[in-house]
């Protein structure tokens, strides 16, 4: 039945809303053995979130996972990556995001002026000029 959870499913989120963050050992000494998907498919759906920070993955609920525990319907949107592959394939993908930004005047002037690398000054140009002292004129040793 469509949008009915599975039972192993429902306990995997009801063990991430009680317990936070496991690991996925953590879950199936606790709900009994995973089929190799279903974390996967949960996270694919938005249910559930990695944390890659430790040395082993782990698994946290997100409110949508909540939503989904708590039995309230979910709307299914596409995310981004979605939308920009779509468009590829339908071959209407123009890249407008790549095009210039319409900024306010002036906005985009720090782009012209040099980058400090030691005591040279790198122009977007290609130029490469040294920096000297302003009252003297004199080069400056950094």
């Amino acid at each position: 039945m469509k949008g009915v959870p599975s039972v192993i499913t429902t306990e995997v989120l009801r063990h991430l809303y009680l317990h936070g963050a496991c690991t996925r050992g953590d879950i199936t000494r606790a709900v009994g053995e995973l089929p190799v998907s279903t974390l996967s498919n949960l996270r694919y759906l938005g249910h559930v979130d990695t944390d890659r920070s430790t040395k082993e993955v782990r698994y946290a609920i997100t409110p949508r996972g909540r939503d989904k525990l708590a039995g309230r319907s979910i709307r299914r949107t596409r995310s981004d990556a979605d939308r920009l592959e779509a468009a590829r394939a339908a071959k209407d993908y123009a890249g407008r995001e790549l095009s210039a930004p319409c900024n306010r005047p002036g906005a985009m002037d720090a782009y012209r002026l040099p980058s400090r690398v030691g005591s040279h000054l790198h122009w977007p140009d290609g130029r490469i000029t040294p920096i000297h002292h302003p009252i003297t004129g004199e080069k400056q040793h950094v």
